[in-house]
């Protein structure tokens, strides 16, 4: 699996986030990772983490955010 972490800049715009995101269920599958610090995790397979990155990418201009490092003791095996 491939996994993107980011970190929202506006608690607000979590639900905004997973109902967009919500839609690309093919893509991805998104989590709130980290509640009290807005972290997300966003989950695809190594195939499709170009396409979902460019999605990522292009939703950074409606809804403020930043990529990060995994959380320490997140459980994935990136972290």
């Amino acid at each position: 699996m491939s996994v993107f972490f980011i970190k929202l800049a506006d608690k607000s715009s979590n639900v905004l986030l997973q109902a967009i995101l919500g839609t690309y269920g093919h893509l991805m599958w998104v989590r709130t990772e980290v509640p009290q610090e807005m972290i997300v995790k966003v989950i695809t397979t190594p195939g499709l983490a170009s396409e979902t990155r460019g999605v990522l990418e292009a939703l950074r201009g409606e809804i403020e955010f930043e990529f990060i490092d995994p959380p320490q003791g997140d459980g994935s095996p990136e972290g």
